[in-house]
């Protein structure tokens, strides 16, 4: 102050400004430290930044292998520079992690607690340290002894070897990934590398390397160059110091955390050159690719109860904004194509109606960008199409005839004719044409048919079983020509038949069966006279039959004595109303 006596208020004024002084050198203070929260924070989002880049560098492997299968070719020319990156990817979690917890126990000095994001925003699934609590919570954010004592100690000039182990943790990270980069062996040779301890000798270094990637590996090496002493200018003089004096020698806690997190960014600038490095070396032009939808799909959408079902599900991706340009042929085309036609709807998926049953196929390409330029790449699905059908049992009517070829025939939805069988038990099965024909043998009474389907795999599967009854043939109804059961005709229409026949009236459906007559006689009631039926039902010709006629006749016709009408009832006998029965007897017939 002025110095010499002062008065009270003189002495008040001048402790008020003192006061004053003091708050505004304290203000100044904590703008300066706010300052380095705000710089840490801005560092921080950076090196998010870029890491969200690096996992695309990553990723891009990955398409690189989908479009290497997609057109036949070897994946083990992408995955051996795809294990160069995972190598430095992990060593780039390490080498961060280290620098991370050196951050945090400083902090923890000072607040004492940690200071570790909790969760997976903090810790991977190995323990590695993945980011830190927002400095702007530190209490203590304006200590910077704790800082000196960790990482420099008493004398700057001769720093502890904590502080120098950040700097040596980030120059061996630069050459351990320098060296990943640049050694490999290709048909042309073996490259390899070896960093320096000097950069100045770079360049004899990279005389082992390839000469294609020496520019590159150089800027590499420069762009993480953190030297072990570094010349600081203060207020005109220069003092070369230890790289961790010049970085934290009385340098606040956010500070020396800030300086931390520009480490960071530099090894995260550092893992994307090289990870674009690495990535260069495939030659494969991926897909385009912006949008992922899970799709799952089978080999069919029908199946049958007891069957299973092979259900994949995968990840479609595809570009939205580009109409894919697809042709294709259906069952005969397919061979043609000539034939090909379009999608038929805007979005490239073809609809298609199913008209004819059975089996179809379709086949046809979908064009896909590489390099620019539209490469087809072939496809092909089959499916079935099921005819609608009901089906009305008897089940009172299921009658399998001994001595006759019965007709059977089998369906199952869900599975195409072709692969229906049928299989008997008490029975014989077999095939004519498309039918099947059952036969039975004499002394079976019962017989069970069984419908099977054979399945996609190749399995049989019993689709169902139905039992049958097993009966003779019934016997047929005798006719004289083409009177029938129930028919009165007169004598003129009797002596008109020539033939005899045997056979099933209209009740019977059994359409497939023949009787043929091996012989007989025809006798009329009250008349002791025989006529002859010849093999075959034909009659004696020129017979008349009178009462007391004894002579043996060779006739086709019938000669009545008495007048008639007569009817032939249901015993197959010819009946005169005017009195006598002609009655066939020992008619023997075949199936």
């Amino acid at each position: 102050m002025a110095g010499g006596k002062e008065t009270p208020r003189q002495k008040m004024i001048g402790m008020m400004y003192l006061v004053l002084t003091a708050l505004l050198a304290l203000n100044v203070s904590k703008q300066v430290i706010a300052a380095f929260v705000t710089i840490n924070n801005k560092l921080d989002a950076s090196a998010q930044i870029i890491d969200q880049n690096n996992q695309n560098n990553y990723s891009s492997f990955d398409k690189k292998i989908t479009t290497v299968k997609a057109q036949g070719g070897d994946v083990n020319a992408v995955k051996v520079w795809q294990d160069r990156a995972f190598l430095v990817q992990k060593r780039t979690t390490q080498v961060v992690s280290f620098l991370l917890s050196e951050c945090n126990d400083m902090i923890v000095m000072s607040e004492g607690k940690d200071w570790i994001e909790e969760g997976e925003m903090g810790k991977d699934g190995e323990g590695n340290i993945l980011a830190l609590r927002p400095l702007a919570e530190i209490e203590g954010m304006d200590n910077y002894d704790i800082p000196t004592a960790m990482f420099i100690g008493g004398d700057p000039q001769n720093p502890v070897p904590r502080g120098m182990a950040m700097r040596d943790s980030v120059i061996s990270y630069r050459n351990y990934v320098a060296q990943v980069m640049a050694t490999y062996e290709t048909p042309k040779g073996k490259f390899s590398f070896t960093a320096p301890e000097d950069l100045n000798d770079l360049s004899e270094a990279m005389k082992t390397c390839n000469p294609d990637d020496t520019a590159y590996i150089a800027a590499f090496m420069r762009s993480l160059n953190v030297p072990e002493r570094v010349e600081l200018t203060v207020h005109g003089e220069t003092e070369e110091l230890p790289w961790p004096s010049v970085m934290f020698d009385h340098a606040p806690i956010v500070a020396a955390a800030a300086m931390i997190t520009a480490l960071k960014l530099d090894i995260k600038n550092s893992e994307s050159m090289a990870t674009k490095f690495l990535l260069s070396k495939v030659d494969v032009q991926e897909f385009d690719f912006n949008k992922i939808e899970p799709l799952a799909f089978a080999s069919t959408g029908y199946i049958n109860q007891g069957d299973s079902l092979n259900l994949r599900v995968m990840i479609a991706a595809y570009d939205s904004t580009e109409t894919p340009k697809v042709s294709w042929g259906q069952d005969a085309d397919t061979a043609n194509t000539d034939s090909w036609k379009a999608a038929n709807n805007e979005d490239g998926s073809i609809s298609i109606r199913g008209e004819q049953p059975g089996l179809h196929k379709i086949k046809g390409v979908i064009m896909v960008k590489q390099r620019g330029v539209d490469v087809p790449k072939p496809w092909e699905f089959e499916y079935t199409v099921g005819q609608p059908m009901g089906v009305v049992a008897l089940p009172e009517m299921r009658v399998l005839y001994r001595g006759y070829d019965n007709i059977v025939e089998g369906t199952a939805s869900g599975f195409d004719p072709d692969k229906v069988t049928l299989s008997g038990s008490g029975c014989n099965i077999s095939k004519r044409g498309n039918q099947y024909v059952a036969t039975v043998g004499s002394g079976t009474r019962e017989a069970t048919i069984s419908v099977n389907g054979r399945k996609a795999d190749g399995g049989s599967v019993n689709l169902g079983s139905f039992k049958f009854k097993v009966k003779s043939l019934p016997s047929p109804d005798v006719y004289l020509g083409g009177i029938t059961n129930g028919q009165t005709p007169g004598l003129s229409s009797v002596r008109a038949q020539t033939r005899l026949s045997c056979r099933y009236d209209e009740s019977i459906p059994l359409t497939n069966v023949s009787f043929s007559i091996t012989g007989g006689t025809v006798s009329v009631d009250g008349i002791m006279r025989k006529g002859k039926v010849l093999s075959g039902g034909g009659l004696d010709q020129n017979v008349t039959i009178n009462s007391g006629d004894t002579q043996s006749h060779t006739s086709n016709t019938i000669l009545l004595d008495s007048g008639g009408p007569y009817t032939i009832n249901n015993a197959g006998n010819i009946v005169s109303t005017a009195g006598g029965t002609i009655t066939i007897k020992k008619i023997s017939s075949s199936a």
